[in-house]
């Protein structure tokens, strides 16, 4: 496979083509599991595989695609919700894996897989039509990245496991035409509930997960008129209430005047409908 490392600070990709088919599939997303399916024309990208092989396998087919077809598989970073069965599929399928040499080191030096690229964060990667830039992240993990994929003069912006919103992440997410972030507790049910309290003050740190109001407030400055979806993805469900956010989120979104955003919550247990981006 060719890959192209460009180690310039990324750059809006610029195809010839205006028409090109680029979409996002959230198979899951939440504390169990996690894994979504990037596509456009013969290029498809899966980010992170937290469940299963054979689960993926099958929420792939469900949503008509051939999982031989996989031309990638980025890698988030090596806590197991995400990299359940990278190798494996790597190995099944022939499809080379991509992550940080962090994630590498702690994740994958002991598996058997297809083949392995390192991904530098600031360094872009020209797969196919996309042009995918890793993203550093704080989360507790070695060395854990989100994703700014362009394609056609189309961005998404696909990041969740960060505990605040960075500058690098705002940055990283000005622009995009669609947006999966995370929103994955409530304080008040985090602080009421019935993980031990160590747990508690990892998920609520700032190496952690980001919270529900962390989220709303970030929304000022991610969103504009053209957004055409917005994916809140791996909401906790001990911790969170999908009613509750949905109502936050209404009202945050007729406050800034853009109610007409179309959002998603990702589910756990079901890939949501292919979006077009």
């Amino acid at each position: 496979m060719s890959v192209v490392q460009d180690a310039a600070a990324p750059a809006t990709t610029d195809h010839t083509a205006t028409d090109l088919d680029f979409r996002l599939t959230v198979l899951g997303s939440g504390s169990s599991g996690n894994c979504s399916l990037i596509s456009s024309q013969d290029t498809h990208l899966l980010i992170d595989a937290g469940f299963s092989g054979k689960e993926i396998c099958a929420r792939l087919t469900a949503r008509g695609f051939d999982p031989s077809h996989l031309t990638a598989i980025l890698v988030t970073h090596e806590h197991s919700d995400h990299v359940r069965s990278v190798h494996t599929l790597s190995r099944k399928f022939g499809v080379p894996i991509f992550s940080t040499q962090g994630t590498f080191s702690v994740a994958l030096r002991e598996k058997k897989f297809s083949d392995w690229y390192e991904m530098v964060p600031g360094r872009s990667i020209q797969l196919g039509t996309m042009c995918v830039h890793p993203i550093s992240l704080p989360h507790d993990a070695v060395d854990p990245v989100g994703f700014r994929i362009e394609c056609d003069n189309r961005v998404l912006g696909h990041i969740t496991d960060f505990g605040y919103a960075s500058g690098l992440v705002m940055e990283s997410l000005k622009g995009c035409d669609t947006l999966l972030i995370e929103a994955n507790h409530d304080l008040d049910m985090l602080k009421e509930g019935p993980y031990p309290w160590s747990l508690k003050q990892r998920i609520a740190g700032r190496l952690g997960h980001l919270s529900n109001a962390s989220m709303l407030d970030m929304l000022p400055d991610i969103l504009h008129d053209d957004v055409k979806h917005l994916v809140l993805a791996h909401l906790s469900d001990s911790n969170n209430d999908r009613r509750l956010l949905t109502l936050q989120l209404k009202r945050a979104l007729r406050r800034l005047g853009l109610e007409k955003i179309p959002f998603t919550l990702a589910e756990q247990n079901e890939p949501l409908r292919t979006l077009d981006i």
